[in-house]
Formats: C-alpha cells, sequence, structure tokens
C-alpha cells in the first residue's frame, strides 16, 4: 500500500507539472514576436520558438524551442561543413552592407517580425576573390538581400533571398545556389524524404570510423546499427516537386526540422528535376545536413547568366522552416507534410513587401486542353501529364572559360586567408584518420577547374526565371494558377510521348487575367514507321531492372555480376524488368573493394524482327532518350556493319555515379541507311567504350524509326 500511495503522489505531481506546462503552452504559443538586436545579431522570437541571424553573413546561428525534451536545446550544429542555417552566396563581404528591421513587430500588433540583411554588389563580386559555390564564374555581380521572418503562433519561420542585377552592372553570373543547415547531430537522427527514405540514420562517428569509397562523399560503414553498409550522400537525392516538407528529427528529443517550399515557381529546371536533400555531411563529424537547392547540377541542372547592363531580379522563396515537437519522427513528418499544404493555400504570402513579390490579386490563372494526335500510337488518356509556363527558350549569353582557382580555407565571417591543403593522411591516436575530409580526388578541394559549357536555355536548365507547372488530368485539361505577369512558353510532357510538347507561340499573361487556351493539339515528332521501342518515355529508366530501388551506392559496379554476359534484348519476349540494366556502363573487371574499378567495352545487343511491309530502303532513325549519362560517346553496329562511334550522346548530368535514373532529358538521334536492315530478324549492338565504371549511358527508351525514300 505504501508503494501503491508512493505512486499515488508522484503520478500526481507529474500531472499538476503537465497542467501547469500546458497552461504555459497556451500563452506563450499566442506570445508577440519580438525582435531585439546586439551588435552582431538579430534575435526574433514568439514563445515557442527563437533563433539568432548574424548580421554580417545572414546565415542563421542559433535556433532553440522551449519544447524539446531538453528544453532550449541548440538545433544547429557546428561540427562539420559550413555550420547551422546559411544561403550559399552571403553579403558578408559586399562593398556595401546595410541591415534593417523590415518588420518591426511593435508595428502589427506583435504579429510579425522580420530581419533584413542585404550587401550591395556596386559593380564587384559581393563574394570577395575566392567564391566557394560551384560555378560561379567571377563571383557574385549582383545585390543580394537575405530575410528571415517570424509570425505570433509559427512553430517555424520563413526565409526568403533576393537577387538583383543593376542595369549598371557588368556581365556575371549565379552559380549553385542553396539554403541549408547542418544540424546537431547529438539531437538529430532521423531523415524523412519520401516513403522509402525514411528512417533512423548513421551517426557522426559511424561516418567517421568509415572506410574511404570511391568519391568523397561515400564510405564503408564499420560500426552502427548499418555496419557493412555503402552510406552516400546521393542515395537520398529527390525530384524536388515530389517532396512537398522533407528534413531531420530527433528519437530523444522529439522535435523536427523540415524545409517546406510553399511554391515551386522560383525552383529552378522544372517539375523533373533531382537534387539533394538532406545526408550527412562529407566531412569530418557527419553534421546531419539539410539543403534546398534553387538552382542545383548534380544531375543535368540549370544555368543563370546576366548580360552586362541587363537588369535582373529574382525573389527566391519564401520557403518554411517547420519545427514541430512533442511526437516520434513518423508523427512529426505527417504533421510537417500537413503543414506544407497549408503553407501551399496561403501562396502567395501577403506580408511580403518592397521586392519584385506579385501579390495574390494580380496573379493569373491559365487554363486549357491537351488532345495527342499521333496515329501510331494512338492515346485516349494521359499518364502523369505535366503542363508548365517557362520564360521563352533562348540562345545563351556568350561564354567565357572561367580561370582556375587556388584552393582556400573560406570562412564567411573572416576575412580569407590562404591555406596549403593537406591531401596526406594524418591519423589520431586511436587510428582514425584526422583529415579526410579535406582530400577531394582527383581535384584538392575548393579548385574549380571545370566550365559549363553555353547550351540553349530552356525549361529544364533555366533558373533565371520563374516557372509554372501543374499536374494535368487524364483526359488532357489542365488548370495553371497563381501566375505570375509576364512573357511565357507552354510545355508539356507525359508518360508514353517521346520529347516535349514546346509551344511556337509566346503567351502574355497581364495582371489578374484569366486565359483559356482551348483544345490544343499536341503532334509528338516522328521520322517514319516505328518498328521498335525499348522503354516507356517518361524521362527515367524506372521501369528497367533496379529502377524501383536505385538508390545504392556502387550499382554501376554491380552490373557486371547482375548481367555477367552483358545484355541480349529480343524485342518483343524480353521484359525490360529483368533483361535490361539501369545502366549500360563499362563492365567491371576489377571488383576493387572501394569502387575506383576500371571496366572494360560493354556491348549490349537488341535483337528484332523487321516486319513484313517495313520499308529497308530510305532512311533509319535510331532515337535515343538519354536520361543521365557520364558516357561521350557509343559504338553502333546494324546487322554486324560496323556505322562507327555516335559522338557527343552524352546529356542528362552524371546520374549513373549520382545513384539516380534521372537527370536533364535529351533525345540523341543517329541516322543510317535503311537498306542495312532487311525483312525478318535484324540485330543491333550498342557498345559503351572502355573506361571508368561510372562512364555509361542511362536510358530512358530507344526508338527506332524507319521513312522509305
Amino acid at each position: 500500500m505504501t508503494v501503491l500511495k508512493k505512486n499515488y503522489a508522484v503520478a500526481a505531481a507529474f500531472f499538476v507539472v503537465a497542467i501547469i506546462k500546458a497552461d504555459a503552452q497556451k500563452t506563450t504559443d499566442n506570445a508577440p514576436v519580438t525582435v531585439t538586436e546586439d551588435g552582431t545579431t538579430y534575435t526574433l522570437a514568439n514563445g515557442y520558438i527563437a533563433f539568432k541571424v548574424n548580421k554580417r553573413t545572414g546565415d542563421l546561428v542559433s535556433l532553440r524551442t522551449t519544447n524539446t525534451v531538453t528544453p532550449g536545446v541548440e538545433l544547429m550544429g557546428y561540427v562539420s561543413g559550413h555550420h547551422a542555417g546559411y544561403w550559399e552566396q552571403s553579403p558578408a563581404l559586399a562593398p556595401r552592407e546595410v541591415t534593417t528591421i523590415t518588420i518591426d513587430p511593435a508595428t502589427v500588433n506583435g504579429e510579425r517580425g522580420e530581419v533584413s540583411i542585404k550587401g550591395y554588389s556596386d559593380g564587384k563580386s559581393i563574394l570577395g576573390p575566392n567564391p566557394t559555390a560551384a560555378g560561379q564564374q567571377g563571383g557574385l555581380i549582383a545585390d543580394l538581400e537575405i530575410r528571415y521572418t517570424l509570425e505570433r503562433g509559427a512553430k517555424g519561420l520563413y526565409t526568403y533571398a533576393i537577387f538583383t542585377h543593376q542595369d549598371s552592372y557588368p556581365a556575371g553570373s549565379v552559380g549553385e545556389s542553396r539554403f541549408g543547415f547542418k544540424l546537431n547531430g547529438a539531437v538529430f537522427d532521423w531523415l524523412s524524404v519520401d516513403n522509402k527514405r525514411n528512417f533512423l540514420m548513421p551517426t557522426g562517428k559511424d561516418w567517421d570510423s568509415a572506410i574511404d569509397l570511391n568519391m568523397k562523399e561515400a564510405r564503408r560503414l564499420v560500426t552502427g546499427v548499418y555496419k557493412g553498409r555503402a552510406e552516400h550522400k546521393y542515395d537520398y537525392s529527390a525530384k524536388q516537386s515530389t517532396i512537398p516538407a522533407f528534413g531531420w528529427s530527433s528519437t530523444k528529443e522529439k522535435v523536427g526540422l523540415y524545409i517546406i517550399n510553399p511554391s515551386f515557381e522560383y525552383l529552378s529546371s522544372g517539375p523533373n528535376h533531382y537534387e539533394l536533400t538532406g545526408h550527412l555531411d562529407d566531412g569530418d563529424g557527419g553534421d546531419p545536413t539539410l539543403l534546398n537547392y534553387w538552382r542545383g547540377t548534380h544531375y543535368g541542372g540549370s544555368v543563370l547568366n546576366f548580360a552586362a547592363n541587363e537588369h535582373w531580379t529574382k525573389v527566391v522563396g519564401p520557403m518554411f522552416i517547420y519545427v514541430p515537437t512533442g511526437k516520434y519522427p513518423n508523427a512529426l513528418w505527417t504533421d510537417a507534410l500537413k503543414q506544407a499544404k497549408a503553407e501551399q493555400a496561403r501562396w502567395p504570402y501577403d506580408w511580403v513587401k518592397g521586392v519584385d513579390y506579385t501579390p495574390a490579386t494580380e496573379r493569373s490563372t491559365v487554363r486549357g486542353r491537351f488532345m495527342l494526335v499521333d496515329p501510331q500510337a494512338p492515346m485516349p488518356t494521359f499518364t502523369n501529364l505535366l503542363v508548365g509556363l517557362s520564360y521563352p527558350d533562348e540562345a545563351p549569353l556568350p561564354f567565357t572559360p572561367r580561370p582556375m582557382r587556388d584552393s582556400t580555407a573560406f570562412n564567411r565571417s573572416e576575412t580569407p586567408r590562404q591555406e596549403v591543403i593537406d591531401t596526406t593522411v594524418h591519423r589520431l591516436p586511436n587510428g582514425q584518420i584526422a583529415n579526410r575530409g579535406t582530400y577531394l580526388p582527383p581535384r584538392q578541394q575548393g579548385q574549380r577547374n571545370f566550365a559549363f559549357p553555353p547550351q540553349p536555355i530552356n525549361w529544364q536548365n533555366d533558373a533565371k526565371h520563374y516557372e509554372f507547372w501543374t499536374d494535368g488530368a487524364a483526359d488532357g485539361s489542365f488548370i495553371l494558377n497563381n501566375v505570375r505577369p509576364g512573357t511565357y512558353q507552354l510545355h508539356a510532357v507525359a508518360d508514353g510521348v517521346m520529347g516535349a510538347y514546346d509551344a511556337t507561340a509566346k503567351i502574355t499573361i497581364t495582371p489578374g487575367q484569366k486565359i483559356d487556351l482551348e483544345t490544343i493539339e499536341w503532334k509528338p515528332v516522328r521520322y517514319g514507321r516505328q518498328i521498335f521501342q525499348i522503354g516507356t518515355p517518361n524521362r527515367s529508366a524506372s521501369e528497367f531492372f533496379k529502377g524501383d530501388d536505385h538508390w545504392h551506392w556502387g550499382l554501376y559496379i554491380d552490373y557486371a555480376k547482375y548481367f555477367p554476359n552483358d545484355v541480349t534484348f529480343t524485342v518483343g519476349k524480353s521484359n525490360p524488368a529483368k533483361d535490361w540494366y539501369i545502366y549500360h556502363v563499362p563492365h567491371d573487371t576489377v571488383f576493387r573493394a572501394d569502387g575506383k574499378d576500371f571496366g572494360r567495352a560493354t556491348p549490349w545487343t537488341i535483337k528484332f524482327t523487321m516486319p513484313a511491309g517495313m520499308p529497308t530502303s530510305g532512311k533509319a532513325t535510331l532515337r535515343f532518350g538519354i536520361a543521365g549519362s557520364g558516357a561521350r560517346s557509343l559504338g553502333i553496329t546494324v546487322n554486324g556493319n560496323d556505322l562507327g562511334l555516335f559522338n557527343d550522346i552524352g546529356g542528362g548530368g552524371a546520374s549513373p555515379i549520382r545513384d539516380g535514373i534521372e537527370g536533364t532529358w535529351v533525345e540523341k538521334d543517329f541516322y543510317f541507311d535503311a537498306s542495312l536492315l532487311k525483312q525478318g530478324e535484324n540485330t543491333i549492338v550498342l557498345t559503351v567504350p572502355a573506361g571508368g565504371v561510372a562512364n555509361g549511358m542511362c536510358y530512358d527508351a530507344i526508338r527506332l524509326e524507319v521513312a522509305a525514300n
């Protein structure tokens, strides 16, 4: 009885504390927003969340909530990589910098607060002499303003960036760009990207103890619950348009931190673009990392150049950083997905002022209905129809290769200093490699000795302008909402249709206009009668072997194990899901444990029957839909006739080495004399040349069409 009385007393005390905490929570959840400042930081708080912003760099240097198991535990990470929360480009080294409280809570009854850190270019780079962002040719010659916003009762914060190239500035560009976090590894241990990537992650200690593989982002784990597995940051890449909320959570502190894009209009490269999301930082310590790319290049990707004296501005965001508490990871992520719907419904936000951000009253609606006209493949209904408006296609700006720069350790809070990067291996007393994160073969960390080639600007690689996309219905109808005024080009893609619909006429939209395009005929390109097709044109290798389970390091190495005699595919008999691999790569002949392998040339044989009545004279066209490539040529033979190398077949980004099956889609067409074909059985052999085992092709679909003279 004494024990029972004691337990009842403990329980009663617990409930009293719980009631007090609940009442306090009700009070703090509705507390007014406050903005305070000292010499180096702004602090914004609303009773639930508090965060600090560095006035020089624009970095989010501290983020806490009282609702964690350990009240007020720091959520930001300071172990590896760029610390805490940050925009890739920073105004810290701009010729002029101005900090402002753009929304004073005192003027809006405590409903909202906002701060701004703005760097002015004045025609010079705001990034200093050694910019760090990939593709950042000549630095960033543009003004950059970073804003952070907090609302009363919000369980998170907003951030957005405004890039402006004034009409008095010289030519320039924006390199890879993102908003990212390095989080506290002692707090966050669970990553949620999608239904297949939603689980407990390895620890930073597991990462540090792991064995290096063939790229700095990959290691073989030798400790922890995933001992033996290859950990690779590209295992968590995703199609950005399909992940409305993604992020990290904590099984210990019962807190989550998720990035929510309320709109995808400010992201680049259209609705099929894949990018990094979350992973362990590849430096020492392996902090939990979360990234929201608006201009990325990992799977093909985008370009953003501006001419001298060109006025250009873009508002990236606002995006919402959601920080729910009190639940376990799956419940927190479900909560975040629900919050994403709420943020999407609020878009465009009515509180964004003073920048080029179109309010709801001036946005437009565009509707219409596509009808496919293809006698060879009638399709009464569409599957996965995507319809979008983008800036009209244009030629690239003149291109000047960027000079190589040296390695530099760059701390955005300090003046850059020159350092010699030590690439030798040093070990700690416990035997662990001490400086492994500084080694980046085959070039030193910091060097950028590559350059992006000029290419026509279209919806797949444009980061300069806004894009608006929607899912079309099976009957081809679509509605595009919240379109900004401007001049656009209409596009559409759908499963089963090779290529895209790209309107020839431009569409000019005025503020508040409602446009009905009515019925639009889509006539896919044909070069003759279709003889065969391998795969379904869907801008992906998803229907091929391993296409449903490809987020694993080294599948290009495993090809030789799955297909020791290479691929022989008989049209009409073979099964693409079993007999055609996602990667056509050099056949591994080394099988090193670290994957630094070389492969022999790899022939893939296609056997098909030429139906009676099909032309065997005229022009034959072998159409390749490429979903990713690490190769630059492909050998082709037709019925034993060597047609040489099909050069410049590359496209779509380095999908194989980054575990992907979908990059920037391109079509490459190879023409040959149809007289090489014959009635009955025919054979075409495609050969990837010898080389590194990731230097191959990722096909979307291959189609043969023949036209008589």
